[in-house]
């Protein structure tokens, strides 16, 4: 019996063509392109290639959209502060109440966006990156819309798979991060420099007041002697009720000349804490104002808010109070960037006493730098 095709020692398409009296076909067509080596008039010239070098080697103008609290726009100063040294233009988009975070001569230009009224200006601007740092979907259509054509953006992988889904149709890149706290603790400056890591390859997130401190502040006030309380209703959010504060504002005054700041839309708690202590608390409508005071002052005492993040990016010293749910890892996110500080936990009553004790340490430059009591 003849041998099978199935036995010869050949591909099988290849066989059943020769038994059927077809001539098979090679296995890999003969590539008959031929490569030209560029001439005097070639389209591509050393003149092209030298275009394509000076356009490549401009620096592209950024814009950072951050529409969220005081505090989480301060997280873009280590990134601001690194591209600027690159020598790119940076512009921000932000909310109407951090509109004025920022120092006046610290960015190109700031867009505040109250819906999608800002969408055409910012794409007259023509920017080749959006740098999408914040939890708002907002900011991923204001990016798209404006036409930007490269965006980054953080995505939560299978912890918000929609939500994941969507953005990365809005983004042209994306940055994994976890949906809630992160075990592995980064400090929310570390995250966000993270979006323009393909921009600064070899850069790292700086850690120096006087770099980072004229991109918050105009100048430097003259300093005075007195510790500054930040007076903010932040306090009964994270468990502290308003005798507790009342009692620190006391021992701090004790040994220490206090000014106690607030905001004018605050107004309400900050006469509640006036008629507990007996002492006025100045508010602020200006938030230039109200840095300038958190700068000129010897510390600050402040829960975990946006006067916190103003004193650790200029370098004022703080004692930065946090609630008791997740310290460890609330802290490690959100401690005061580029200052020294003390942390401490708002917990069983005792924190005043704690907080007060952890000032003295502060002022004297002594350690630790969590204060337990």
């Amino acid at each position: 019996m003849g041998a099978k095709p199935m036995n010869a020692p050949i591909e099988r398409n290849v066989a059943r063509s020769m038994l059927c009296g077809r001539v098979a076909l090679p296995w890999t067509l003969p590539n008959d392109r031929k490569t030209r080596k560029p001439s005097g008039t070639s389209r591509v010239t050393r003149f092209s290639f030298a275009i394509i070098k000076v356009v490549c080697s401009i620096p592209p103008s950024v814009l950072i959209v951050r529409l969220d609290a005081i505090g989480d726009a301060l997280t873009t100063v280590p990134l601001i502060a690194a591209l600027r040294q690159q020598g790119m233009t940076v512009s921000v988009v932000l909310r109407p109440r951090n509109a004025d975070i920022f120092s006046s001569h610290a960015l190109q230009t700031v867009h505040v966006v109250n819906g999608d009224d800002a969408i055409a200006e910012i794409r007259r601007e023509g920017y080749g990156c959006a740098l999408i740092a914040t939890e708002k979907t907002q900011g991923y259509r204001v990016a798209r819309n404006a036409r930007i054509p490269i965006r980054v953006g953080f995505e939560n992988g299978w912890g918000k798979p929609f939500k994941t889904l969507w953005i990365r149709r809005m983004c042209t890149q994306t940055i994994f991060r976890t949906a809630g706290l992160d075990p592995s603790a980064p400090h929310e400056c570390e995250v966000v420099f993270k979006l323009g890591r393909f921009l600064l390859p070899h850069a790292e997130p700086s850690r120096d007041p006087a770099l980072l401190r004229p991109i918050v502040l105009d100048d430097i006030p003259v300093a005075q002697d007195r510790v500054a309380i930040q007076i903010t209703d932040k306090w009964e959010r994270l468990g502290a009720p308003v005798h507790e504060v009342a009692e620190l504002v006391e021992r701090v005054a004790a040994h220490h000349p206090i000014r106690l700041l607030g905001a004018e839309y605050e107004r309400g708690y900050c006469e509640r804490i006036s008629d507990a202590t007996q002492l006025s608390v100045e508010t602020f409508e200006s938030m230039r104002e109200w840095k300038q005071a958190i700068a000129a002052s010897r510390a600050l005492v402040a829960p975990d808010s946006g006067a916190v993040h103003v004193a650790g990016m200029i370098g004022t010293k703080v004692v930065a109070c946090f609630g008791a749910r997740n310290f460890a890892l609330q802290t490690a996110r959100w401690q005061p960037w580029a200052a020294v500080h003390r942390l401490v936990k708002i917990e069983h009553g005792t924190w005043p006493v704690v907080a007060a004790d952890a000032l003295g340490l502060l002022v004297s430059d002594s350690t630790p730098s969590v204060y337990k009591g």
